[in-house]
């Protein structure tokens, strides 16, 4: 079974989020405004996975020639389960609990996380075209995450302890899934 999520996990995860979408597109006008642009974030999620992954791909590559680390030392499949668990983890929980808007910052922290990583590290790998994988994707999920702000500042349905909750569970699920990708390091 490991070894069928290993190879699939992509699939699973277009398989997933494209059924979250169509039934959100079938009960838009019932869903609320955080289910809405969870799936606007889980959308982007698939978008961003492929572009770092795939099309064109190599950011695993990246940061691990950085850290030294041979590229044939790692467990691809394992890493890249890892990051899609992390992600329907992540989608899950703002999706499910909508009404908890502290998991959904952590949506939001992610993209901005994102964000930040892929334009720094054009600077941290010295790269000499302004790109990183995953980088055009990384910043529309930054500005949806801004706009997400914007939208539930708007309505006053966050406050301010939803802010820290939520980045708080992202420093934590984030040291976890960087611990989970060190582990498929042989």
């Amino acid at each position: 079974m490991m070894d069928f999520l290993k190879k699939y996990n992509m699939h699973i995860f277009v398989i997933i989020v494209g059924a979250l979408t169509l039934y959100d597109l079938l009960n838009w006008n019932s869903l609320s405004l955080v289910r809405k642009l969870v799936n606007v974030f889980a959308i982007l999620g698939v978008l961003h996975e492929v572009e770092e992954k795939y099309w064109p791909g190599g950011f695993i590559e990246l940061m691990l020639n950085k850290l030294k680390v041979n590229i044939s030392e790692l467990d691809d499949g394992k890493a890249k389960l890892s990051v899609v668990i992390f992600w329907l983890v992540y989608i899950g929980l703002g999706y499910v609990f909508d009404n908890i808007l502290f998991f959904f910052m952590m949506t939001i922290v992610l993209s901005l996380f994102e964000a930040f990583i892929h334009t720094a590290g054009i600077k941290i790998h010295k790269l000499n075209k302004p790109y990183t994988p995953g980088l055009v994707t990384a910043w529309l999920l930054a500005i949806t995450a801004i706009y997400s702000i914007v939208q539930l500042n708007k309505y006053s349905i966050i406050v301010p302890t939803d802010y820290l909750i939520g980045f708080i569970l992202f420093i934590i699920t984030f040291l976890m899934l960087a611990s989970q990708i060190y582990s498929s390091i042989s």
